[in-house]
């Protein structure tokens, strides 16, 4: 009986198929095998890049001098280390930084009187704070004699800048209203008009004058002067007419400097009319 090829080759060619399968049976086990270790491979990498100590505060960021976890930035009248004590006040969490909720800490930053407003930005990597701190702006300075450093300050919203914030930094132009919070001139007491209108006085005074205003003595509330750099002007009680009496000051300051005499005080405390108080020898 002959051979019979053709079965041989059928037999041949199924082996070939059966053997090309079960190389891509082993081929797609492997590739699964692998996308297995990959997927296994992120979801470790996740767990321990969301656990790293990087994301965390460390336990002395509020005690350690210079720490560059902290940064505070836009205070020109609260010093850093109040921020910080302020933000101790709220227990640090034991949760990576993306987990903290600044909230609380933004609250008692704000109870501080010259800060009006106070953001906290937190950065993942490493974990660190950036304190944003938007203060209030200082109108004036209160002083009880004009050698006195000053005592009190008020921003222009008549919000009350206590001792522990001064002295204040030579960029804030201020008003220094000597008063000794006694005997109808508490500033305690002052509202926010009242500053309003000491500060518009004191910028129309040196507007129309052309010289700086040293200060507005407030020590006798009835009997209010002005000390310029070159002469000092009595205006009497502070009232409505004020306003209008010291527009005089631009005309009558040429005039007084070309006098030889020495000149005690310019008096504008009368409505109409204006005269000069010469020196006593």
């Amino acid at each position: 009986m002959p051979y019979d090829y053709t079965v041989e080759r059928a037999l041949r060619q199924q082996k070939l198929r059966r053997k090309a399968r079960r190389g891509e049976i082993a081929l797609r086990r492997l590739y699964k095998f692998i996308r297995f270790l990959i997927i296994l491979f992120i979801f470790y990498s996740v767990f321990r890049t969301l656990n790293c100590h990087y994301w965390y505060l460390s336990s002395d960021i509020y005690t350690k001098k210079g720490t560059p976890r902290i940064e505070v930035l836009g205070n020109n009248i609260v010093s850093k280390d109040k921020i910080i004590n302020q933000m101790k006040k709220i227990p640090m969490e034991n949760k990576p930084i993306y987990m903290i909720n600044p909230e609380k800490m933004t609250k008692e930053i704000e109870k501080l009187s010259p800060v009006k407003r106070a953001y906290i930005r937190r950065f993942w990597f490493p974990a660190r704070y950036v304190v944003m701190i938007d203060e209030v702006i200082p109108a004036i300075t209160i002083s009880p004699s004009e050698e006195a450093p000053a005592v009190a300050a008020f921003g222009h919203n008549g919000e009350l800048i206590n001792r522990e914030y001064l002295p204040l930094k030579n960029n804030f132009p201020t008003a220094n209203i000597l008063s000794y919070g006694t005997n109808g001139d508490d500033y305690e007491k002052w509202d926010k008009e009242k500053i309003s209108d000491l500060y518009k006085l004191y910028k129309l005074i040196e507007d129309y004058s052309g010289e700086k205003v040293k200060y507005i003595d407030l020590r006798t509330p009835h009997n209010t002067f002005v000390q310029l750099e070159s002469i000092k002007i009595k205006l009497g009680e502070i009232d409505a007419s004020v306003f209008e009496r010291i527009k005089q000051i631009s005309t009558l300051i040429p005039e007084v400097k070309k006098l030889k005499e020495p000149i005690k005080y310019v008096d504008l405390s009368w409505h109409d009319s204006t005269y000069l108080k010469m020196e006593e020898y």
